[in-house]
């Protein structure tokens, strides 16, 4: 992934906008930009880290 590279957002109302912050030694960061404090969980499919947000807090507590 290139600095440059956006993940292109439209039409996801609870994501804002995406980072790529660097990778060293097997480590990568990335940023999420979400529109409010949400419930979220983050989990490995395979070879894919999956970041899975709720769009409200209705059914959390």
């Amino acid at each position: 992934m290139c600095i440059r590279d956006r993940v292109n957002l439209a039409g996801y109302r609870t994501f804002q906008d995406t980072r790529f912050a660097g990778s060293f030694e097997g480590d990568t960061q990335i940023g999420l930009g979400v529109r409010a404090r949400l419930p979220f969980r983050v989990f490995q499919e395979g070879n894919r880290i999956v970041v899975d947000v709720a769009h409200d807090w209705r059914g959390f507590r």
